[in-house]
Protein backbone atom coordinates (compact mmCIF):
# COMPACT_ATOMS: atom_id res chain seq x y z
CA UNK A 1 0.00 0.00 0.00
CA UNK A 2 1.02 3.06 -0.95
CA UNK A 3 -1.59 5.64 0.70
CA UNK A 4 -3.04 5.37 4.44
CA UNK A 5 -6.40 7.34 4.94
CA UNK A 6 -6.98 7.72 8.88
CA UNK A 7 -10.18 8.82 10.57
CA UNK A 8 -9.55 10.49 13.59
CA UNK A 9 -12.01 10.32 16.09
CA UNK A 10 -12.09 6.88 17.97
CA UNK A 11 -8.98 5.67 15.47
CA UNK A 12 -6.23 7.98 16.04
CA UNK A 13 -7.55 9.90 18.99
CA UNK A 14 -9.22 8.93 22.09
CA UNK A 15 -12.16 11.55 21.95
CA UNK A 16 -15.72 9.23 21.78
CA UNK A 17 -16.14 9.54 25.59
CA UNK A 18 -15.82 13.76 24.88
CA UNK A 19 -18.72 13.45 22.47
CA UNK A 20 -20.41 11.10 24.20
CA UNK A 21 -20.56 13.45 27.24
CA UNK A 22 -20.68 16.57 25.07
CA UNK A 23 -24.02 15.50 23.60
CA UNK A 24 -25.46 14.14 26.94
CA UNK A 25 -24.55 17.60 28.35
CA UNK A 26 -26.31 19.57 25.39
CA UNK A 27 -29.20 17.37 25.39
CA UNK A 28 -29.83 18.06 29.25
CA UNK A 29 -29.53 21.71 28.80
CA UNK A 30 -32.18 21.47 26.22
CA UNK A 31 -34.86 19.26 28.44
CA UNK A 32 -33.98 16.19 26.00
CA UNK A 33 -33.75 12.46 27.66
CA UNK A 34 -30.60 11.08 25.94
CA UNK A 35 -31.66 7.78 24.29
CA UNK A 36 -28.51 5.52 22.31
CA UNK A 37 -30.36 5.55 19.44
CA UNK A 38 -29.01 8.98 18.87
CA UNK A 39 -25.54 8.24 19.20
CA UNK A 40 -26.19 5.62 16.63
CA UNK A 41 -27.74 7.94 14.27
CA UNK A 42 -25.36 11.12 14.74
CA UNK A 43 -22.08 8.74 14.28
CA UNK A 44 -23.13 8.54 10.18
CA UNK A 45 -23.37 12.13 9.94
CA UNK A 46 -21.03 15.16 9.45
CA UNK A 47 -20.77 18.24 12.26
CA UNK A 48 -23.16 20.27 9.82
CA UNK A 49 -25.71 17.86 9.54
CA UNK A 50 -25.14 16.63 13.60
CA UNK A 51 -26.45 20.31 13.94
CA UNK A 52 -29.43 19.67 11.38
CA UNK A 53 -30.43 16.45 13.78
CA UNK A 54 -30.55 18.57 16.86
CA UNK A 55 -32.21 21.55 15.55
CA UNK A 56 -35.18 19.49 13.57
CA UNK A 57 -35.03 16.19 14.62
CA UNK A 58 -34.14 16.61 18.46
CA UNK A 59 -35.99 19.87 18.90
CA UNK A 60 -33.19 22.30 19.91
CA UNK A 61 -34.74 25.84 19.52
CA UNK A 62 -31.54 27.01 18.42
CA UNK A 63 -30.11 27.92 14.79
CA UNK A 64 -28.05 25.54 13.29
CA UNK A 65 -24.82 27.69 12.76
CA UNK A 66 -25.22 28.35 16.80
CA UNK A 67 -25.48 24.71 17.38
CA UNK A 68 -22.02 24.08 15.84
CA UNK A 69 -20.46 26.81 17.64
CA UNK A 70 -21.47 25.58 21.12
CA UNK A 71 -20.36 22.29 20.29
CA UNK A 72 -17.17 24.07 19.24
CA UNK A 73 -16.91 26.17 22.28
CA UNK A 74 -17.32 23.37 24.21
CA UNK A 75 -15.09 20.87 22.64
CA UNK A 76 -11.94 22.78 21.29
CA UNK A 77 -10.11 23.32 24.11
CA UNK A 78 -10.08 19.16 24.64
CA UNK A 79 -8.55 18.70 21.22
CA UNK A 80 -6.25 21.81 21.71
CA UNK A 81 -4.91 20.63 25.13
CA UNK A 82 -6.15 17.18 26.50
CA UNK A 83 -7.58 14.12 24.00
CA UNK A 84 -5.00 11.40 23.96
CA UNK A 85 -3.57 9.44 20.78
CA UNK A 86 -5.07 5.96 21.09
CA UNK A 87 -2.54 3.19 21.93
CA UNK A 88 0.16 3.11 19.51
CA UNK A 89 -1.35 5.30 16.95
CA UNK A 90 1.86 7.48 16.93
CA UNK A 91 3.96 4.50 16.41
CA UNK A 92 1.81 3.27 13.60
CA UNK A 93 1.35 6.77 11.74
CA UNK A 94 5.31 6.90 11.54
CA UNK A 95 5.91 3.87 10.12
CA UNK A 96 3.22 4.52 8.01
CA UNK A 97 4.62 7.59 6.72
CA UNK A 98 7.95 6.56 6.46
CA UNK A 99 6.55 3.81 3.64
CA UNK A 100 3.94 6.14 1.95
CA UNK A 101 1.77 8.97 2.48
CA UNK A 102 -0.84 9.49 5.18
CA UNK A 103 -3.58 12.12 5.10
CA UNK A 104 -6.84 12.54 7.48
CA UNK A 105 -10.58 12.12 6.47
CA UNK A 106 -12.83 13.51 9.82
CA UNK A 107 -16.37 14.68 10.47
CA UNK A 108 -14.84 16.76 12.99
CA UNK A 109 -14.54 20.61 13.07
CA UNK A 110 -11.03 21.17 11.12
CA UNK A 111 -9.60 23.27 13.30
CA UNK A 112 -10.21 21.38 16.16
CA UNK A 113 -8.29 18.28 14.19
CA UNK A 114 -5.34 20.66 13.53
CA UNK A 115 -5.05 21.21 17.05
CA UNK A 116 -4.98 17.72 18.31
CA UNK A 117 -2.57 16.71 15.51
CA UNK A 118 -0.14 19.89 16.23
CA UNK A 119 -0.18 18.85 19.55
CA UNK A 120 0.02 15.09 19.65
CA UNK A 121 3.06 15.65 17.05
CA UNK A 122 1.00 13.98 13.74
CA UNK A 123 0.73 16.70 12.47
CA UNK A 124 3.41 16.38 10.32
CA UNK A 125 3.13 13.22 8.76
CA UNK A 126 0.25 14.38 7.01
CA UNK A 127 -0.12 15.41 3.27
CA UNK A 128 -3.73 17.19 3.84
CA UNK A 129 -6.49 17.03 6.87
CA UNK A 130 -10.20 16.42 4.89
CA UNK A 131 -13.47 17.24 6.44
CA UNK A 132 -16.89 15.88 5.89
CA UNK A 133 -17.93 19.82 5.82
CA UNK A 134 -15.37 21.02 2.93
CA UNK A 135 -16.90 17.57 1.10
CA UNK A 136 -20.39 18.27 1.75
CA UNK A 137 -20.86 14.24 2.31
CA UNK A 138 -20.87 12.63 5.48
CA UNK A 139 -19.15 8.89 5.08
CA UNK A 140 -22.02 6.58 3.93
CA UNK A 141 -20.89 8.62 0.70
CA UNK A 142 -17.56 7.78 -0.11
CA UNK A 143 -16.21 10.89 -1.53
CA UNK A 144 -13.94 11.96 1.37
CA UNK A 145 -11.95 9.02 0.40
CA UNK A 146 -11.81 9.49 -3.17
CA UNK A 147 -10.88 13.00 -2.59
CA UNK A 148 -7.97 11.55 -0.04
CA UNK A 149 -7.05 9.69 -2.50
CA UNK A 150 -6.58 12.12 -5.10
CA UNK A 151 -5.07 14.41 -2.64
CA UNK A 152 -1.86 11.57 -2.33
CA UNK A 153 -2.31 10.82 -6.43
CA UNK A 154 -3.20 7.67 -6.18
CA UNK A 155 -5.69 4.86 -6.64
CA UNK A 156 -8.06 3.45 -4.10
CA UNK A 157 -6.50 0.44 -4.69
CA UNK A 158 -3.42 1.36 -3.31
CA UNK A 159 -4.93 2.86 -0.13
CA UNK A 160 -5.65 1.81 3.59
CA UNK A 161 -8.64 3.63 4.93
CA UNK A 162 -8.23 3.02 8.75
CA UNK A 163 -12.49 3.47 10.40
CA UNK A 164 -14.11 2.77 13.27
CA UNK A 165 -18.06 3.31 12.23
CA UNK A 166 -19.07 0.59 10.42
CA UNK A 167 -21.38 2.39 8.05
CA UNK A 168 -18.07 4.37 6.85
CA UNK A 169 -15.95 1.01 6.49
CA UNK A 170 -18.39 0.05 3.85
CA UNK A 171 -18.81 3.05 2.25
CA UNK A 172 -14.85 2.85 1.62
CA UNK A 173 -14.86 -0.83 0.82
CA UNK A 174 -17.46 -0.48 -1.38
CA UNK A 175 -15.42 2.44 -3.27
CA UNK A 176 -12.57 -0.32 -3.24
CA UNK A 177 -10.47 0.65 -1.05
CA UNK A 178 -9.32 -1.58 1.79
CA UNK A 179 -10.11 -1.32 4.79
CA UNK A 180 -8.78 -1.96 8.55
CA UNK A 181 -11.52 -1.32 11.05
CA UNK A 182 -10.78 -0.17 14.11
CA UNK A 183 -12.77 -2.03 17.43
CA UNK A 184 -13.97 0.32 19.94
CA UNK A 185 -15.60 -0.33 22.46
CA UNK A 186 -17.91 2.04 22.21
CA UNK A 187 -19.52 0.63 19.01
CA UNK A 188 -19.46 -2.89 20.37
CA UNK A 189 -22.97 -3.63 18.88
CA UNK A 190 -21.49 -2.88 15.69
CA UNK A 191 -18.22 -5.08 16.19
CA UNK A 192 -19.72 -8.36 14.16
CA UNK A 193 -20.55 -5.86 11.14
CA UNK A 194 -16.82 -4.52 11.33
CA UNK A 195 -15.19 -7.54 10.86
CA UNK A 196 -17.70 -8.47 7.74
CA UNK A 197 -16.61 -5.69 6.01
CA UNK A 198 -13.25 -4.85 6.45
CA UNK A 199 -9.93 -6.91 5.23
CA UNK A 200 -8.43 -6.83 8.44
CA UNK A 201 -9.78 -5.27 12.14
CA UNK A 202 -7.68 -4.56 15.16
CA UNK A 203 -8.15 -3.38 18.49
CA UNK A 204 -4.74 -1.16 18.96
CA UNK A 205 -2.43 -0.44 16.53
CA UNK A 206 0.24 -2.36 18.25
CA UNK A 207 -1.40 -5.65 16.45
CA UNK A 208 -0.05 -4.13 13.16
CA UNK A 209 3.03 -3.15 14.79
CA UNK A 210 3.41 -6.78 15.87
CA UNK A 211 3.14 -8.12 12.68
CA UNK A 212 5.57 -6.30 10.66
Amino acid sequence: MKGFIFDLDGTLLDSLGLWLDIDKKYMAMHGIEYKREYTDAIKRLTYVECSYYFKDVLGVNKQAEQIQQDWKDMSHAAYQNELPLKPYAYEFVQRCASIGKCIIATSCHKESAVAALKRTGLYDFMEDVITTNEVGYNKENPKIYELCAERLGLLPEECVVFEDVASAALSAHKAHFNVVGILDDMWSHDQDEMKRICEKTIHSFQELLDSD
